[in-house]
């Protein structure tokens, strides 16, 4: 295993392992990836912002945002699903896996 590099285009079927200090892991299946020139523009970045479409291992959709920290090397990963209103402190890692 091996981290996920900023903006990494991981094809459909990857496995992830999200992981933080302070939670459980979470696994999930790369669906489908693309750049969000949108979220990019409004996080004053200079690229798009990575986001994958993933299944966790209960079958469920969710949006996985790959952002950086500002004024910091880092970046976090936040996994939103469509019926929850925001992100939670449960929602945020720290870091992502990448089964080779």
């Amino acid at each position: 295993m091996r981290p996920v590099a900023f903006g990494e285009a991981l094809s459909s079927g990857t496995r992830l392992t999200l992981f933080s200090d302070d939670k459980p892991d979470r696994f999930v299946t790369v669906i489908k990836f693309w750049m969000d020139a949108t979220s990019g523009v409004a996080l004053a970045l200079n690229t798009g912002v990575p986001s994958y479409q993933v299944d966790d291992e209960e079958g469920r959709t969710h949006l996985l945002i790959h952002l950086p920290i500002e004024e910091e090397d880092e970046h976090r990963w936040c996994l939103w699903r469509p019926d929850h209103a925001g992100f939670d402190s449960k929602s945020i890692f720290e870091g992502a896996l990448v089964e080779e």
